[in-house]
């Protein structure tokens, strides 16, 4: 299906990492017509971006991106996922070759314009508390759209995977909302570099799930889902992007790859809708 295949974990932080691969920067694997990669440290967002956007020239055939935060929010929220959500955050948040980063300004207007209660963005140092972001999480009191997106209601109900973290937490252990924005601040940039633009597609936004699966397509992932027990290497972040890769090349071997992108049996009518147009799905859960 694919010609090249990447695995991503993602960072927020505001900081270069160190010079000696560690935890909680970005990692990334990949593997492209027969080579797999080992797994690859970079000390910054834009040293990684950089490598995928190589990659991408490189390689000019069909791609797979997986990255490991949400692409969307909540449906009813505004902010919807895919594309629009990646353009209207890269409009606004800012974040240079040294990974500094206005998230939380970002974060606290946009809950200026989604209600008038404190949230649902929450999560920061206590230098970037306002008015419109609280440190301590508020009581959820938004009537127009929930706090967990239907595939993290999935998994924490069905599935019992309690640990997977709210779109909405910014900031400290177990938070994904600053790794979302971000993320999705870089993939919005991505979507104009010059000779892929024209081949991104956001999954399942652009994709119909998966009945367009061509071009460069970026997909979320949750890397707890695969096993890494078997990788013999001493950070997490490495085993999480070599495990996930793997997963995925294993499906294209066994044919059952493209079952992966499609919408699950269990899921139809307004709740398919509300994923394919605004909250996103991740790779791979049924």
């Amino acid at each position: 299906m694919f010609d090249l295949v990447i695995m991503v974990d993602w960072s927020a932080a505001a900081s270069p990492g160190p010079v000696k691969p560690s935890p909680d920067r970005c990692w990334l694997a990949w593997s492209a017509r027969g080579f797999h990669s080992e797994a690859e440290y970079f000390r910054t967002r834009s040293d990684c971006m950089k490598r995928i956007y190589d990659l991408l020239i490189s390689y000019d055939g069909p791609a797979c991106i997986g990255f490991d935060f949400p692409f969307g929010y909540p449906a009813g929220s505004g902010l919807g996922g895919g594309r629009a959500a990646a353009k209207r955050i890269s409009q606004t948040l800012q974040s240079d070759a040294q990974d500094r980063n206005n998230r939380f300004d970002v974060a606290a207007e946009l809950n200026r314009e989604i209600s008038a209660s404190p949230g649902p963005f929450w999560g920061c140092p206590a230098a970037s508390a306002s008015p419109h972001l609280t440190i301590k999480k508020p009581d959820f009191a938004h009537d127009n759209f929930h706090e967990w997106r239907i595939v993290e209601k999935f998994l924490r109900k069905e599935k019992r995977q309690t640990t997977i973290s709210s779109v909405w937490k910014l900031y400290t252990t177990g938070s994904v909302g600053s790794q979302a924005l971000t993320g999705l601040k870089e993939l919005g940039d991505l979507t104009r570099m010059p000779g892929i633009a024209h081949r991104v597609k956001f999954w399942p936004f652009e994709t119909n799930w998966e009945a367009e699966l061509d071009g460069i397509i970026l997909t979320e992932i949750w890397p707890t889902l695969n096993n890494q027990a078997d990788y013999d290497h001493p950070i997490k972040d490495a085993r999480q992007v070599l495990a996930s890769r793997d997963w995925f090349l294993e499906r294209m071997r066994d044919g059952t790859a493209q079952t992966a992108f499609s919408v699950p049996d269990w899921l139809t009518g307004n709740d398919e809708k509300k994923c394919r147009n605004e909250e996103g799905w991740i790779l791979g859960v049924r």
